[in-house]
């Protein structure tokens, strides 16, 4: 597989600030209504517009991890939305979590795919290597969730946020959503530092190869990339609503009294 090279793709499209749409967005985000949420979580990103993808894309390619991802380009969409495949994986591999989170909380990866190009203003004229990573970072999340043990919960989408800052995901709209969930209380400003600190620590994930890690234990994937466990990771109070109950998601390598 030849390298891909940042200098050999299309110029970067420029993406100037949306204001009358981001403050709409940010209205609808701050009601909280459930039907509107996701969208408007990606339409918030889009209209903040600017090179975070970008940014992220040139980190990316500076790897080596990363050019073979790119070169190899394959769809981590379409293993995700793969839920026969993940329920033929062994019982706590990552792939195993993934689909138990996935059904607990009726999530597609391909339907959020679509809500992000519909959201997009200029994903249609994107490259594919650029399309290709958009659409990567876009199912990361939800996969993140698990690797990180954060629920899908106003509290947990909270913690998955201040992880995410430090590994430059969306890096223009995540100050703002962290600001907002400080505001409204929906995770503490010690809890947000842990979550922070866990993810300044952990491997560049926008470069693993997740789709060989999925049939992977879980406790393994995460050692792997330098992620410590929720609970050793909150080692004071934490909201039990911010963390996927540990039946769903097994800590790695904690005493058996602790599992309780």
């Amino acid at each position: 597989m030849n390298a891909v090279a940042i200098d050999a793709l299309p110029p970067a499209r420029s993406r100037p600030i949306q204001w009358r749409r981001l403050g709409q967005q940010l209205a609808i985000l701050w009601e909280s209504r459930p039907e509107k949420v996701l969208d408007a979580a990606y339409s918030v990103g889009d209209a903040l517009g600017g090179m975070s993808d970008e940014r992220q894309l040139r980190r990316v390619l500076a790897t080596p991890e990363g050019q073979r991802l790119a070169a190899r380009r394959s769809s981590l969409p379409d293993a995700l939305a793969d839920h026969d495949a993940l329920r033929a994986m062994p019982d706590g591999s990552l792939g195993r979590e993934f689909l138990a989170f996935c059904e607990r909380h009726a999530l597609n990866s391909r339907k959020l795919v679509e809500s992000q190009h519909r959201m997009s203003r200029d994903h249609q004229a994107l490259d594919p290597v650029r399309q290709w990573l958009g659409d990567r970072l876009t199912v990361m999340h939800d996969l993140w969730h698990v690797l990180v043990g954060y629920d899908a919960t106003h509290a947990g989408e909270s913690a998955l946020m201040c992880f995410s800052l430090p590994q430059r995901v969306n890096d223009r709209a995540l100050p703002i959503f962290i600001v907002m969930s400080l505001l409204s209380r929906r995770i503490s400003p010690c809890n947000a530092w842990e979550a922070w600190r866990r993810g300044q620590g952990a491997n560049l994930l926008a470069v693993q190869p997740f789709e060989d890690l999925l049939p992977r234990p879980l406790a393994a994937v995460r050692e792997r990339l330098g992620i410590a466990p929720p609970r050793v990771a909150h080692p004071g109070s934490v909201s039990l609503a911010m963390l996927i109950p540990e039946r769903e998601c097994t800590p790695l390598a904690q005493p058996t009294e602790d599992r309780t």
